[in-house]
């Protein structure tokens, strides 16, 4: 079946979930232990690896209460093996729950959102002569709380979705194998408002045969690391600093390269909070900034300065080369461990580097030179904040203020 039939499957698997939410109890019947872990675990794409039985965290033992906060409840069978699993968002109270089913040919993750009824998420393994060959996953934006969907015939949620091209996550993977190992994935996804786009990915073994890296190969001939191999006894506040040292002299390289005017007033660091921490960049001459403050001088003209100049001032590209690996290890460890913090810490440090070293006097800068990194959707009300913390002081940010900058 190829992937496009695959895709088509995975949907009408969806579609008939909405029918299976009574399951749920079933599985639920099933728990002979139980775990509360902080964050989530077991995820079936880890499934026949080290990863999925043994997720490297420290684990709450039998729990006499389901009400931990921030933690997920996982019930698993006689086997070990996981079967159901609750958790709920602390602020809003809405809750989800999941059951695993386990059989020749097919293992299979199934999650609702309890408030609305939708099947937030599936993720399925498909097996031929006892080796992996497919995995689908879809997951619903917001995890299926979306409140216009509450109470509304199931009929008119699915095609609500299908419609939204804002609502849906979906990939499917074709696997290449070779005496139980994983050579190659052609592979097609869906992602809100980029649509549906192919890419392969190539499988990567040490010299002990297990697996090292996953390179993502794109159409365009683009590539990336999509997964790397942990060091042992990693430190993540160290490997923080290495990347964050990495990604600051990747970006001076990246300006040097480029055809930008100078010297630099600003130079935004922008990225998006849990989903994209390889940041892209937009640098703003002095003779910029000073030619906005010049022509509308009685003027709040923040907009102007921060905010509308993505068409004189394209969004530009870092070249990882030099430490892909080492991001690729940090951003798994963030992902894991849901720790979205680390992630801006780091670029916030970046950010200080480049502002407190003038950008390691490489490329000429104005003296109130500033480097941020910001995510504009979640954190515009924290600008000054954000300023200081990397590495901008008061008194250009005061100096900044009377001249409506800010």
């Amino acid at each position: 079946m190829d992937l496009e039939l695959q895709k088509q499957d995975l949907l009408e698997r969806w579609k008939h979930a909405f029918n299976e939410i009574e399951l749920l109890q079933q599985y639920k019947d099933k728990i002979q232990t139980e775990r509360y872990i902080p964050g989530f675990r077991y995820d079936l794409k880890d499934y026949d690896t080290p990863l999925f039985l043994k997720p490297e965290e420290k684990l709450f033992p039998e729990a006499r209460s389901r009400e931990i906060s921030d933690y997920h409840f996982y019930g698993f069978t006689t086997d070990g093996m996981p079967c159901y699993t609750s958790f709920g968002h602390r602020v809003s109270k809405v809750n989800w729950q999941g059951y695993y089913s386990y059989s020749k040919n097919l293992v299979e993750y199934i999650e609702f959102c309890m408030e609305t009824g939708i099947p937030s998420t599936i993720k399925r393994f498909i097996y031929e002569d006892g080796e992996k060959a497919i995995f689908q996953s879809l997951s619903v934006n917001s995890r299926g709380s979306i409140p216009i969907y509450k109470g509304s015939p199931k009929e008119e949620i699915i095609a609500g979705i299908i419609d939204d091209q804002h609502s849906l996550f979906c990939t499917v993977e074709k696997y290449t194998t070779e005496n139980g190992k994983i050579l190659k994935a052609d592979c097609i996804a869906i992602a809100p408002g980029a649509g549906e786009y192919r890419y392969a990915e190539v499988y990567r073994y040490d010299e002990n045969n297990k697996l090292d890296e996953i390179r993502t190969v794109y159409e365009d001939g683009k590539t990336s690391l999509a997964y790397v191999q942990l060091n042992k006894n990693i430190d993540i506040n160290q490997l923080s600093l290495a990347v964050s040292e990495n990604m600051a002299s990747a970006i001076i390289d990246t300006l040097q390269e480029s055809r930008i005017e100078v010297p630099l007033s600003l130079l935004e660091i922008n990225y998006k909070s849990i989903t994209e921490y390889m940041p892209l960049l937009t640098p703003r001459s002095l003779a910029f900034t000073e030619e906005i403050s010049r022509n509308h001088e009685e003027e709040d003209i923040f907009d102007l300065i921060f905010l509308s100049t993505e068409v004189s001032h394209a969004y530009m590209e870092i070249n990882p080369a030099g430490f892909e690996r080492l991001f690729r290890q940090f951003i798994q460890i963030v992902e894991r461990e849901e720790k979205w913090d680390l992630g801006t810490a780091m670029l916030r440090r970046v950010a200080y580097l480049l502002t407190t070293n003038k950008l390691n006097n490489k490329i000429p800068v104005s003296n109130e030179f500033a480097a941020y990194a910001i995510d504009w959707e979640s954190e515009m009300e924290e600008f000054e904040d954000i300023l200081l913390e990397c590495g901008l002081s008061g008194s250009v940010i005061s100096s900044w203020k009377e001249r409506g900058w800010l």
